[in-house]
């Protein structure tokens, strides 16, 4: 989402006769788009802020700006704890901000004649803002507020506008992405998947992240049925045990969960399902860890992203004791990642002798790098060289964890 952000602040900005420059020392304005899902977030926003206050002192006239979760969180107090920051924004109101700066920096649009932004093979694309879910140790209600899907069509003209610049795989972003509704039909994201994947040039459709109460068959079907739409499911499932996940609040159990996936996977041949973990939670027992633990080996996800638990403000986690100490959450995640490295190995192991369809991303020296449409990386052999861009089919020779490897077909 972040990323998604700085890309569309650099369009908003580039169209309103800012040039985007490659190297700080050339540019007048930074921006910091900042996140606060976890503490450690923070402090990277904060360490960052304190190596620019030095580049803006340097020469008279440069400034620096705030957005995202974080800016929003801490509002005007920024101001006071960051005394050389000089604007803080919402990016729900971004063109708000690009306009006032049009008018302080005197911009002319006719300069860069409304041009945007070149992109490279892959762009996100944000379909619905804020979350209505109120999980208890997340921060983005708070922050983003309440669900707000953008309409269908804005997002396929977004979509089309990406593919003209040479995008050919689109992510759709969202908190709850497959709560999304437009605002006026009411078409959920399969109806969206379907019109996002008949842009031109789009080869490729994912979406990010998706609740689990919210898997439906018509989302399943979409993914199976629509040819540009990847087998790839990210649902998190945050905790192995009942107990920890009704005081998340996720309103689903282990065992509703373990049914999901295996409905999707009973529906979709080949897909790639990842997930999210969280460790450490308020009152979280040696046995509830060894139940996520046993989750974990039993369906057997292809990635797994492993946080330790970081009580944030407002939510109603960090009104509880965070009883389960640094060290002890470092442990967790360790055992955690030993065990997927071992089930993710396992899952590449299963592709040797088969043929994929990869994505190429770089291309040197002899090799195509790319991903499959189930998101796994692929390094091929190719002496008769490969195009970055284009879609080659790569016969798998080896597998490790993280990476498959093979021969370029020709």
């Amino acid at each position: 989402m972040n990323e998604s952000d700085a890309d569309y602040l650099s369009q908003g900005l580039t169209a309103a006769g800012f040039s985007a420059v490659a190297d700080l020392d050339q540019a007048d304005l930074a921006i910091l788009v900042t996140c606060s899902v976890r503490q450690n977030a923070e402090q990277k926003a904060y360490g960052r802020f304190r190596e620019l206050k030095a580049w803006k002192r340097a020469r008279p006239g440069r400034a620096i700006a705030m957005t995202g979760c974080m800016a929003n969180k801490e509002k005007d107090r920024l101001y006071e704890r960051l005394p050389d920051l000089d604007y803080r924004f919402d990016m729900r109101q971004y063109e708000a901000f690009i306009e006032d700066l049009q008018g302080e920096y005197e911009t002319d649009p006719a300069q860069t004649g409304g041009v945007v932004l070149q992109h490279g093979l892959t762009a996100y694309v944000p379909v619905i803002f804020g979350c209505n879910e109120v999980c208890s140790f997340c921060i983005v209600p708070f922050v983003r507020g309440t669900e707000r899907s953008r309409p269908l069509q804005d997002v396929v003209d977004d979509v089309r506008r990406f593919a003209d610049q040479g995008v050919r795989e689109v992510t759709l972003l969202g908190q709850t992405v497959n709560s999304y509704r437009d605002p006026d039909t009411k078409a959920g994201l399969a109806t969206l998947l379907e019109s996002v994947e008949r842009v031109p040039g789009i080869w490729r459709v994912r979406f990010l992240t998706s609740h689990p109460r919210h898997v439906h068959d018509d989302l399943l079907f979409a993914i199976r049925d629509l040819p540009r739409v990847c087998e790839h499911l990210h649902l998190p499932f945050q905790s192995g045990d009942d107990a920890i996940l009704k005081q998340m609040r996720r309103r689903y159990t282990v065992d509703e969960y373990r049914a999901i996936i295996a409905h999707a996977r009973n529906v979709i041949p080949d897909l790639s399902v990842s997930t999210d973990v969280i460790v450490g939670y308020p009152g979280e027992t040696e046995e509830q860890f060894q139940r996520t633990l046993a989750l974990l080996e039993e369906i057997k996800f292809d990635v797994v992203h492993i946080q330790g638990f970081s009580p944030r403000p407002r939510t109603t986690a960090a009104r509880q004791a965070d009883d389960v100490v640094p060290a002890e959450k470092k442990r967790r995640i360790n055992v955690l990642l030993d065990a997927q490295r071992r089930i993710a190995e396992d899952a590449n192991r299963r592709w040797l002798g088969r043929t994929v369809e990869v994505l190429v991303e770089r291309a040197e020296n002899g090799e195509a790098t790319g991903r499959t449409r189930q998101n796994r990386v692929v390094i091929g052999a190719a002496p008769l060289g490969a195009q970055v861009g284009t879609v080659r089919r790569v016969s798998i020779e080896h597998a490790t964890a993280w990476q498959l490897r093979g021969q370029v077909l020709n």
